[in-house]
């Protein structure tokens, strides 16, 4: 039995597709379409943020 893992980048973790396979090469196939399908959305990032201000009252 063969199970799909797969990496996108250095700074996320392996991801374990569903599903088991009889044969390396049906767990090849199956990652292969997987990946075909893959959604990819970009959003927008501010290029530079004012940074928050932390305030904090203490009572005693």
């Amino acid at each position: 039995m063969y199970a799909v893992w797969i990496k996108i980048d250095e700074a996320l973790p392996w991801i374990e597709l569903k599903g088991t396979y009889e044969t390396k090469g049906e767990a090849q196939k199956a990652a292969k379409e997987t990946l075909k399908t893959i959604k990819v959305k970009i959003v927008k990032v501010d290029v530079e943020r004012k940074p928050l201000k932390a305030a904090v009252i203490v009572k005693r």
